[in-house]
């Protein structure tokens, strides 16, 4: 659900009227909401999928929270590689954490 909510909470204007045309009221999103699932998913289990850590951290980013943005990248970055998606989300990590300045 906080994927689906960051992704329209990311969605450009243009996209947004396409919709607009397919739905008779498109779908909208927050950052804020996004957090809150991401936040949820944690809290239940914590540090079960490398991809919502994160997410976290995409999402402390958009809302100007550079603090919070590292702590959940550096989990990310941190977190076992077990699949290959575990890898691409190391990946993602490594490179948004080098973009705020830190050294690996």
């Amino acid at each position: 659900m906080g994927l689906w909510c960051f992704t329209f909470a990311e969605m450009p204007w243009y996209q947004q009227k396409i919709a607009s045309m397919l739905f008779a009221t498109p779908p909208t999103s927050t950052y804020e909401e996004a957090l809150a699932y991401f936040i949820k998913a944690e809290e239940v289990d914590p540090n079960f999928y490398s991809k919502n850590l994160l997410m976290l951290g995409k999402t402390y980013l958009k809302l100007k929270s550079q603090k919070m943005a590292l702590l959940w990248l550096t989990k990310a970055k941190d977190h076992p590689a077990y699949t290959e998606e575990d890898k691409q989300v190391q990946k993602e990590a490594v490179e948004l954490l080098k973009t705020l300045g830190v050294k690996i």
